[in-house]
């Protein structure tokens, strides 16, 4: 029987990556990206809102210090532990809750829900998705607003490199990228390069296209469903960034 975790399971992955994935721009790229998302949820100052999950707590924070009540789940601890010391300096306070998406669930709780940076479509089974889907509309009000970011299938076959590399500080990371299962799955080799040490992880997630995943959030309930290309609200279309999915409870 193989015990190693799922990729997104495995605290090493999290841990090895994480400069790539959240370097300081990332940081500050956030409070604009938060006024670019609440136009988009059309939530009111004061309101509740959930972030899953929430990383490192880049849009937690800059949501806590505009007045919203925040709620930021995410399943990686030492994120978690990183994101509290991210609200303790501005002194803003957020709920962090160690849990996994697929479990969390607060019963119409939130006025809007938040699932950013390609975090939707992680596991093997696609009941997974569907039961992640499901907490998201469960959690909201009714006429609360869920918002999801993420890579569309359209934008990924549009810009599909099969290799590509990235240097930073001196680290290298390199990424092998293969589509399966009928433009369905993406999976990656991302080889990380530190001081001649090599680390090898396969990270895997499911491609959604705009309708498809726009189906399965009709399927679990949302009433309307829109889809743009990036957080301006700009269409869908040969030109978007990325899919950005607004569905209303």
């Amino acid at each position: 029987m193989d015990d190693t975790p799922a990729w997104h399971e495995n605290p090493a992955f999290w841990a090895a990556f994480r400069d790539f994935m959240f370097p300081p721009e990332k940081h500050e790229e956030a409070p604009a990206e938060v006024d670019r998302l609440l136009d988009l949820a059309d939530v009111e100052s004061g309101g509740r809102v959930l972030d899953v999950p929430c990383g490192v707590g880049r849009h937690a924070v800059s949501l806590a210090k505009r007045g919203f009540r925040v709620t930021a789940v995410d399943a990686t601890e030492a994120y978690l532990e990183s994101a509290r010391a991210h609200a303790e300096d501005p002194g803003v306070d957020v709920e962090f809750v160690h849990e996994d998406m697929r479990t969390f669930r607060r019963g119409e709780t939130f006025d809007a829900v938040l699932n950013l940076y390609t975090s939707f479509g992680y596991f093997d089974d696609r009941q997974d998705d569907e039961r992640t889907a499901r907490n998201f509309y469960e959690s909201l009000k009714p006429g609360g607003t869920l918002v999801m970011s993420l890579a569309g299938k359209e934008v990924m076959a549009r810009e599909f490199e099969e290799r590509s590399w990235e240097e930073r500080d001196g680290a290298y990371i390199l990424e092998h990228r293969e589509v399966t299962d009928d433009w369905s799955w993406m999976n990656n080799r991302w080889h990380l390069v530190v001081d001649g040490e090599v680390r090898t992880f396969t990270v895997s997630h499911r491609l959604y296209s705009a309708y498809e995943l726009s189906e399965l959030l009709r399927d679990v309930g949302f009433a309307a469903v829109s889809a743009y290309g990036n957080l301006d609200g700009d269409p869908y279309d040969t030109d978007a960034e990325k899919l950005v999915v607004v569905a209303e409870k």
